[in-house]
Parts: C-alpha cells; sequence; structure tokens
C-alpha cells in the first residue's frame, strides 16, 4: 500500500512539473521544484570543489629521491583531480620532477616513469590553465622525484578541483 501512495505521489509530482517549469526553470529545477511539490526528497549532484593539497616535504635531496604519498596526492574512489597548480619552495638549486604513479627516475638516475606531468627547475609554481590537463583518477597518484641534487628541504603542495566521476565529462564539457 505504501507503493501505491508513493507512486501516487510520484504522479502528482509529474503533473507538477509542467507548471513547475514556469516557475521553477526548465530542466533539472522544474524536476526538483516537481520533486519538492510531491513531498519527495530531491537528489543533489556532488559539486564539483577546488581545494589546497596538504603540503608534502621531500627531505632527500639526492637523484631519485622522491616523495609518494597516494592519500595526500591522489583522488579517492569515486573522483577526479583537475590539477590547477603545483608548488615545490624551500630549495635554492636542483630539479624536481612530477610524475604519475612512480617516480621518473632511480637512484642511479636512470629513467623509470613514463607519464610526466611537469618539473621544477628551481622553486616555483606550475600552473595547468587548460581544464583536464592533467587529469588524474582515483587509481593515479602525483609523485614528486629529485631529478638534480637539491640544496635544501623542499616542501610541495598545489591546488586542484575535485570533480565527482559522475560529472567528469560535465565538467570538461564532453
Amino acid at each position: 500500500m505504501t507503493t501505491q501512495a508513493d507512486d501516487a505521489m510520484g504522479a502528482i509530482g509529474a503533473s507538477f512539473g509542467i507548471g513547475a517549469s514556469i516557475g521553477g526553470g526548465i530542466g533539472q529545477d522544474a524536476a526538483d521544484a516537481a520533486a519538492s511539490a510531491a513531498g519527495m526528497p530531491r537528489r543533489r549532484c556532488r559539486p564539483a570543489m577546488p581545494f589546497n593539497l596538504p603540503p608534502g616535504l621531500l627531505s632527500a635531496t639526492t637523484v631519485g629521491s622522491y616523495l609518494d604519498l597516494p592519500a595526500q596526492f591522489g583522488p579517492p574512489s569515486g573522483w577526479f583531480w583537475d590539477i590547477t597548480a603545483l608548488t615545490a619552495y624551500g630549495f635554492t638549486a636542483g630539479a624536481i620532477a612530477v610524475t604519475r604513479n612512480f617516480p621518473l627516475v632511480t637512484t642511479a638516475g636512470n629513467p623509470c616513469a613514463i607519464e610526466p606531468v611537469g618539473a621544477f627547475t628551481a622553486a616555483g609554481v606550475l600552473t595547468y590553465p587548460q581544464k583536464g590537463m592533467p587529469l588524474l583518477d582515483a587509481s593515479e597518484r602525483l609523485v614528486f622525484t629529485v631529478t638534480s641534487a637539491l640544496t635544501g628541504t623542499a616542501q610541495v603542495s598545489g591546488t586542484v578541483i575535485a570533480v565527482p566521476a559522475e560529472r567528469v565529462s560535465e565538467y570538461l564539457g564532453l
């Protein structure tokens, strides 16, 4: 019997959908207004939201040393990260490579990773103004590798836009 009452409320809400579109907007706004008028809970989409990555400390300064913190520099399950800026500071000489999932070089200086994201040849900020470039999914993370010996400890951080997996196409305009 509860099902019939819910179906009836849904039918009433659907009938309000046409009228609600006049005062409630078109599309999702109309559907939200109809659901609200029928007493049904409205489903909200998780929003895309910018946030700052917590800083990480790259204290080893020799070639091949790396910082790999998956929980800190990779999105959780169900999310994508659009990297907008990365920052490295605190060192006065040397270079740091940023890659996906693996260090760029081994301690012997041999190549290891195949997906570079950027490089710091001096302390500063790398900006990524193009939406979705780079874009990390829940199976990926950023790894920071010393490629030329550092003088001083490097602190790395950045900014990203967290995008729910169900909205990534909308976010990228696909």
